[in-house]
């Protein structure tokens, strides 16, 4: 006997818990923290709002017995407002897939699709984790204006050569069937779609409608500049920033102009990768911090490469150590070390795990109308629901994070 899916089964089958901590597992797995992040959960809407010390106390001092208390300065603070970036990830069947043999036949057809769901968001929100909230997956680089009509384009990495933009590979964030825009052209709403990458470009369909200036941002349709602010922000100074193109010095409602005390710590290596570079980015989170919990060093494989060559086996202190979500670390003068494939490539980040949050009303979740999770799609013999997460990256003391970038590789 025949088992026919309904609304009703599917919107039962995607609340059951087993499902809802499958999707929660995929976002600790896409998060290149190698750690399950605190959850600082957002109160009333999607804006949370909290002081920051931007300046210790400068009451102390030394003064005469029995003399009158000098002014001093109190600790200085400021509002801190991190607001959520809007995440989504859709689920859909078309009509044939409503009748099974068994449900056994329709949970494990199920599961099979919702793995598609669960591995795009996790890719998303793992490539974010890096960036800087702008979208920008690589830049046009032609030469010159790609015209209207044109199919093809050649792109330098996503922030240019001081984050190695390698000659064989500038396309590492763009995929095949993506949907992105060129800039602010974005084919009426429509986008283009990326048919084949090469090493240095791709093509989309369809044509161009409008000219787009060389040196034009890449990104997925719809995504510019409301995504996630990962560690190029958090980590950031305020040259940095400029550096990057933000179009403010401005983190979570702080201007680190104003306040150098709510910048992170950047060096440009301008060089090969060396432990004496290495330990003099240590050394600018110790001054800042005085103390060393940085726990992490994360790289571009290319970095982990050129990293390794750097010890000598009897340095491996720690061997390598298998993760979930199939990653390694390895341990070295009391960092993990590991690399993730949508780092920057020329780049070091150093950071301590426990400053470092997730800010969410709630876990990721599916969107309800009122009358159920599963939709039929309007003109289509089709069903759909769609996965949604409100988050943004909270660096709670960018003083503790490091990052080296233009750096040399072999």
């Amino acid at each position: 006997m025949s088992y026919i899916a309904t609304l009703a089964n599917w919107d039962a089958l995607l609340q059951e818990d087993y499902i809802q901590e499958k999707i929660v597992d995929q976002i600790n797995i896409a998060a290149p923290f190698r750690d399950k992040l605190k959850r600082t959960e957002v109160i009333g809407g999607r804006e949370l709002v909290y002081g920051v010390k931007v300046g210790a106390s400068q009451g102390q001092g030394a003064r005469a017995e029995s003399a009158t208390m000098p002014q001093y300065g109190a600790g200085e603070y400021q509002d801190c407002t991190l607001r959520t970036k809007y995440n989504y990830a859709p689920f859909k069947i078309t009509g044939p897939a409503e009748e099974f043999g068994s449900r056994k036949a329709f949970v494990k057809f199920a599961m099979k699709i919702l793995s598609d769901t669960k591995e795009g968001m996790r890719l998303f929100t793992g490539r974010q984790c890096w960036a800087d909230g702008q979208g920008t997956l690589a830049l046009t680089n032609n030469g010159t204006t790609m015209v209207a009509g044109a199919q093809t384009t050649l792109v330098n990495s996503a922030y240019g050569v001081l984050w190695g933009s390698l000659s064989t590979n500038t396309t590492f964030l763009i995929k095949r069937k993506m949907a992105v825009q060129f800039g602010t052209e974005d084919n009426g709403g429509q986008g283009y779609q990326v048919i084949s990458v090469t090493s240095t470009g791709f093509t989309f369909s369809p044509p161009l409608v409008n000219n787009v200036t060389d040196a034009a941002k890449v990104s997925i349709l719809g995504s510019a500049n409301l995504e996630i602010e990962g560690v190029l922000a958090g980590g950031a100074s305020a040259a940095f920033m400029t550096t990057l193109g933000l179009p403010s010095t401005v983190y979570h409602g702080i201007n680190r102009t104003n306040f150098p005390e709510y910048e992170g710590n950047v060096i440009n290596f301008a060089s090969a990768l060396s432990l004496p570079g290495i330990r003099t980015l240590r050394d600018a989170i110790y001054k800042r911090t005085d103390d060393e919990e940085s726990n992490l060093f994360l790289c571009s494989t290319e970095m982990a490469r050129d990293f390794e060559a750097l010890l000598q086996p009897g340095q491996r202190f720690v061997p390598a150590v298998k993760l979930e979500g199939g990653h390694t670390i390895i341990e070295h003068d009391g960092l993990r070390i590991s690399k993730d494939s949508k780092a920057p490539i020329a780049a070091i980040f150093l950071m301590d795990t426990s400053k470092i949050a997730w800010a969410q009303p709630r876990d990721p979740n599916w969107l309800t109308d009122g009358t159920g999770i599963m939709r039929v799609v309007p003109g289509q013999d089709a069903k759909e629901a769609l996965l949604r997460w409100y988050s943004n990256l909270d660096f709670e003391e960018p003083r503790r994070v490091g990052i080296g970038y233009n750096i040399v590789t072999s």
